[in-house]
């Protein structure tokens, strides 16, 4: 746990906001439960953050719907407000979008770990983080 808490903590709260922290203690406790499942056919922290994936969708569906954001709101003059930005963007994306996004830009994932990841198909994988370079370079433009 502590070799992958602060990993997986970073991961789950850029992709749940505040929820994140509870997502990750949830997350350490389905593994635990589930310790005899890991076949070592993955690293460690992907069938950890596959778990937390699942969790997230768990949490999504309970959870009542976002407030879109609006766009007027993000004004990209500095460094730091470039990251909000960014930040703002990828929130805005689908959140299998968003994950995907999350696991190849952010976390330097490979596409196989991060399909691993969300129990998706390669292919689809390529295809979710394609749309999501897409739809972050669209919105960052729409914005300068």
């Amino acid at each position: 746990m502590r070799a992958h808490e602060p990993r997986l903590r970073a991961l789950l709260r850029r992709l749940a906001g505040e929820s994140g922290d509870d997502l990750a203690q949830e997350t350490f406790l389905a593994a635990w439960r589930a310790a005899g499942s890991w076949r070592g056919e993955s690293s460690y922290f992907t069938w950890l953050a596959r778990i937390g994936w699942r969790q997230f969708l768990s949490h999504q569906r309970r959870a009542k719907p976002a407030e879109p954001l609006n766009a007027a709101e993000i004004a990209v003059q500095s460094q730091d407000e470039r990251r909000a930005a960014i930040d703002q963007a990828m929130a805005r994306l689908p959140e299998r979008e968003r994950m995907a996004a999350l696991l190849c830009f952010a976390n330097g994932h490979s596409h196989n770990e991060a399909a691993l990841i969300m129990d998706v198909p390669l292919g689809t994988l390529k295809s979710l983080v394609a749309r999501a370079r897409q739809r972050l370079v669209q919105c960052l433009e729409d914005e300068q």
